[in-house]
């Protein structure tokens, strides 16, 4: 009688019958539930820093690129692992009967690298590039097959919501989350040059040999940059990729308490209360719109809020993703 797993070497196992479909991922729904999976295949390989980059192309090719310094997958593995069943957890303890319903945006209990063959149905394309030092998982979608849930709406002008499911993961990654970095390929390329993940060659011929050099290790890793762009990351014209935190979206901490221990101080403070009308808060954004242009940055949302003797505005701010190298 055939077992609940077949040994693939190197730590990898075929699941199969009722444990295979015990433990594989519900089905994606947005590219969002994709890169959720995507991050948490990382986690799961044991990765401690995380780099996402992500473009848009014809306004409906989305591009992801996942690198991280796991474990790694073997090159005699590097197709495997999107096949149904495959993974590296298959000797490890999974809950029978989960205590409660799980969702793409929490923790259930599949094995790791289950969620890639999902991931691979739902791209036009996903392959591994690097095995390891680093890994380097790159997937495209279209997004009119697989569509980003912000498309679905009008209320927020931002041509990716995909930060948000970083910030969420973050959130819901317990214990010791990884450190996620997400922007656009070539500040991710300037954080892997900074963190040297990639190294530039010191036998190299001046600045173009250099650069060429850089050029084709990051087109290896799935970064689609230009030689030109590259100069810039070299000559320290492009900036390195942000971190994401927690308090981006959840107010200041893994409680989403959402309230910062000065503004909690001031519940008792004394003073009238101010009110904004429609057109004051027309004249605040503009002078934010024109205060986050100068920046290259976009003004997505702004509230206010009234307390005795303060008002509080509350701002999001994004960068504006390059939609061409």
């Amino acid at each position: 009688m055939e077992g609940p797993y077949r040994d693939l070497g190197a730590g990898f196992a075929r699941l199969s019958g009722v444990e295979g479909f015990r433990r594989s991922p519900g089905r994606l729904r947005s590219v969002e539930d994709a890169l959720y999976e995507l991050l948490r295949n990382s986690r799961d390989a044991g990765a401690r820093n995380v780099y996402v980059a992500s473009s848009l192309s014809a306004r409906r090719y989305r591009q992801l690129t996942v690198i991280d310094n796991g474990c790694g997958i073997p090159e005699t593995h590097k197709h495997l692992v999107f096949e149904p069943g495959v993974t590296t957890r298959h000797l490890n303890p999974v809950p029978e009967a989960p205590t409660q319903n799980f969702s793409q945006t929490q923790d259930s209990p599949h094995g790791a690298g289950l969620s890639l063959y999902y991931v691979k149905n739902a791209a036009l394309s996903a392959e591994v590039l690097s095995g390891s030092s680093p890994t380097s998982i790159k997937v495209v979608f279209d997004t009119r097959f697989l569509p980003e849930k912000h498309l679905q709406s009008n209320a927020r002008p931002s041509k990716t919501n995909l930060p948000a499911t970083l910030t969420r993961f973050l959130a819901e990654a317990t214990p010791n989350p990884p450190r996620l970095f997400h922007a656009s390929p070539s500040r991710v390329l300037s954080s892997l040059i900074q963190h040297r993940i990639i190294h530039s060659n010191e036998q190299s011929q001046g600045i173009d040999g250099e650069a060429r050099h850089v050029w084709e290790a990051a087109l290896g890793l799935g970064l689609e940059v230009s030689l030109r762009t590259v100069h810039r990351v070299l000559t320290g014209r492009i900036s390195v990729a942000d971190e994401v935190g927690v308090s981006t979206a959840y107010g200041g901490g893994r409680g989403g308490a959402g309230r910062s221990e000065t503004s909690a101080g001031r519940e008792d403070a004394q003073g009238p209360i101010l009110s904004l009308g429609a057109e004051d808060l027309d004249e605040i954004r503009a002078v934010l719109v024109r205060a986050a242009g100068a920046s290259f940055l976009e003004l997505a949302d702004l509230g206010a809020e009234a307390r005795p003797g303060e008002v509080i505005l509350r701002a999001h701010v994004y960068e504006r993703e390059d939609e061409y190298e």
